[in-house]
């Protein structure tokens, strides 16, 4: 359990680390097709993650906590 909660941490630093390159990338007016690319994720990611920026600054790129069971590992 400890292993799958240390991942855990890791992918989420890993996806904020992401999300946080679309912010200088969308500042310097790319549109969301180049940043997508640019970092390998969909357009409809950056959209997102545009709009939640813009909306909540930094917090907004962070995971939000979910409701329901935890997904099972199928490792």
């Amino acid at each position: 359990m400890l292993i799958t909660a240390s991942l855990s941490r890791q992918s989420a630093a890993q996806a904020l680390e992401l999300r946080s390159k679309t912010v200088p990338a969308c500042s310097e007016g790319r549109r969301n097709s180049q940043v997508a690319e640019g970092i390998g994720v969909s357009r409809e990611a950056v959209r997102k993650w545009r709009a939640r920026f813009a909306a909540d600054r930094l917090e907004g790129l962070v995971d939000k906590s979910r409701s329901g069971a935890p997904a099972e590992d199928h490792r």
